[in-house]
């Protein structure tokens, strides 16, 4: 029988996330606690399962936690396929609150079936924390729907995205829009293999337009101010950023 990962073990996301988020602030990761994360069930968390089953990264919901004793999480699926833990595996646990980033280890206390899939994760006795500021960019390359209220667009107009933030996002479309009018923007978001949908509302505050020597169509982009974004969407659009910081560094503007 395997034994139980120790207490010391919990220190290992100190140098996980000074060395990939290093780009996402200048000061490093302060040891705070589970608290300090302020969660509430239903929350978003991201869940490194590593080893033994190979390293594969996926989300869960909390359900819960007793302080000192255990959280409780549904159980981790990747591509609607349930990942198979067993007591004792060590996970990385990731999780943004507010304008923080947090990660902490945990092993598998318990799997449960009943009444549905879930799991007990070890109460961490530290966690590590990073500032990630709102307003961080990162340069993409996605695709995604516009759909705005204005008269003259009923239809959901394609568009790119060139650049993304938790406030707001640079868009280009070979289409002129109607900026008077509020808008909504349909993303799907790669987040480590599995693909979520985020919907979020929102205003132009500024556009340009340009023609590229040899192309007759103009391209024209708009700069969309977020509004009133869900705080699941929210926590996504983060770990997009934070994802794309860490895995691509140079993406960042």
């Amino acid at each position: 029988m395997t034994s139980a990962p120790t207490a010391s073990d919990t220190s290992a996301p100190a140098a996980d996330l000074t060395t990939n988020a290093s780009a996402a602030a200048d000061d490093g990761p302060e040891r705070s606690s589970l608290s300090d994360m302020r969660l509430s069930i239903g929350d978003s968390l991201q869940i490194d399962c590593g080893t033994p089953i190979g390293a594969r990264k996926a989300f869960v919901k909390l359900v819960g936690y007793l302080k000192d004793r255990s959280i409780i999480v549904t159980a981790p699926t990747l591509g609607g396929r349930k990942l198979e833990l067993i007591e004792n595996d060590s996970v990385l646990v990731r999780g943004f609150s507010g304008m923080s980033a947090y990660a902490f280890r945990a092993f598998v206390v318990r799997v449960g079936r009943i009444p549905f899939d879930y799991v007990h994760l070890s109460f961490p006795s530290v966690v590590f924390g990073r500032p990630v500021r709102r307003s961080q960019r990162v340069r993409t390359d996605l695709a995604a729907q516009l759909i705005a209220n204005g008269p003259d667009l009923n239809e959901p107009t394609a568009v790119n995205i060139e650049d993304i933030s938790a406030l707001g996002a640079l868009i280009s479309s070979t289409r002129e829009l109607d900026t008077k009018h509020p808008m909504r923007l349909a993303i799907t978001l790669v987040l480590h293999a599995n693909r979520v949908e985020v919907e979020v509302e929102g205003k132009v505050v500024s556009s340009r337009s340009s023609t590229a020597e040899g192309v007759e169509a103009q391209n024209h982009r708009y700069s969309l101010e977020f509004k009133g974004v869900d705080a699941h969407d929210a926590m996504l659009i983060k770990a997009y950023v934070y994802q794309q910081i860490v895995d691509c560094p140079n993406s960042s503007t």
